[in-house]
């Protein structure tokens, strides 16, 4: 399955398959260095680097591999300038191909490093998570972390190539899974009613991950994101900003807690509960469909509240993050199973009532 990317000179195409026998043949006409780095995890590489780097070797590529830790405090400036200092011990080397082999914490890192390296060399996707195959490595945002907020360093670098392998996500931990889920659970509220019903209806298939609930998950995921990406590539018309459903709590919570507490899709999922709930507060959607949003977050074993937080660290963290604007948090918000409205105009009372009852 081949769903293109509409950029004009920077478009390019994701591939969901199972394999990564034709990666080769699919970035040929890229016409890309054949050199390069394939930044990724230890463990990942021991156990799935055989069946990325034998296809590419067998093509004629020269690749080296680079680790980096597997958590979410690997996405940071020390990491980035560790990997960038790896990467100019070899400067007589012609500009280089990255590949990013991981999960979102690998793909954001090595796209920034990507970005900013020689002033940008071309970086090709390879997620290995349902929560990147879905989401982070569809659209170019690549960043770091501060202890602030959230990828509040970053770029928009858009990858040469999407290689979305689904086989490898059969590896993946209950946990992993649940965190993927929130993500595409995120698609199916602001986009496609007919997702957000399929999850409901075979929520224990695509949290088995069988493989039919994986095709429509990532296929009709990565649909969307290409679609919304392609219309606002830098956010900047208001449509991509819809994909930020469930992140302005969901990123506060990441940062307040160090980025050590809950996954990113944990903690999306609370943010997803709070802003349905603000919704229907608000009147924008109905009470049903707040309950419909919330019961789904709660069937896939995802947390529905952040208990034992410090409510002034979120706060704090909200108003550093990049969606507070002109003083007002910029909230997502639900109006129906499919649809979504971007907006400030939310009373700080009302906000704070309501995310007082998610702080606990």
């Amino acid at each position: 399955m081949a769903i293109p990317v509409l950029l004009g000179e920077r478009s390019y195409t994701i591939a969901v398959t199972d394999s990564y026998r034709q990666l080769p043949m699919w970035l040929k006409p890229l016409a890309l260095p054949q050199a390069g780095w394939i930044i990724s995890h230890r463990r990942l590489l021991q156990r799935h680097g055989s069946a990325l780097l034998g296809p590419l070797r067998r093509a004629g590529w020269t690749l080296e591999t680079l680790t980096v830790p597997e958590s979410e405090t690997a996405k940071s400036f020390a990491q980035a300038q560790r990997v960038i200092a790896q990467l100019s011990r070899h400067a007589t080397m012609r500009v280089p191909t990255l590949f990013a082999f991981g999960g979102g914490v690998v793909g954001d890192l090595a796209g920034f490093v990507a970005s900013v390296f020689r002033r940008g060399v071309p970086y090709v996707q390879v997620p290995t998570t349902l929560l990147a195959q879905v989401d982070s490595a569809i659209g170019g945002k690549v960043g770091v972390d501060l202890p602030q907020a959230k990828n509040l360093v970053g770029a928009f670098y858009q990858p040469r190539f999407v290689c979305s392998n689904v086989s490898l996500l059969r590896t993946l931990s209950l946990r992993q899974r649940r965190s993927g889920m929130a993500e595409v659970i995120k698609y199916g509220v602001m986009a496609d009613r007919t997702l957000f019903a399929f999850l409901e209806e075979h929520l224990a298939a695509c949290l088995s991950l069988e493989a039919r609930a994986v095709r429509v998950m990532v296929e009709r995921s990565s649909r969307i994101k290409a679609r919304i990406v392609s219309r606002d590539e830098r956010e900047t018309k208001n449509i991509r900003a819809q994909l930020n459903f469930g992140h302005t709590l969901g990123h506060a919570l990441e940062a307040a807690t160090g980025y050590r507490r809950w996954t990113h899709g944990e903690a999306i999922a609370i943010g997803m509960c709070a802003a349905a709930h603000l919704a229907d507060e608000l009147g924008l959607c109905s009470s049903a469909d707040a309950r419909r949003i919330m019961r789904l977050i709660r069937a896939a074993g995802l947390p529905t509240q952040a208990r034992g937080v410090a409510r002034r660290e979120v706060f704090r963290a909200m108003r550093f993050d990049k969606k507070f604007i002109r003083g007002r948090p910029r909230w997502v918000l639900p109006t129906r199973i499919g649809q979504v409205v971007v907006t400030e105009a939310v009373p700080t009372a009302l906000a704070a009532q309501v995310l007082g009852q998610y702080l606990t």
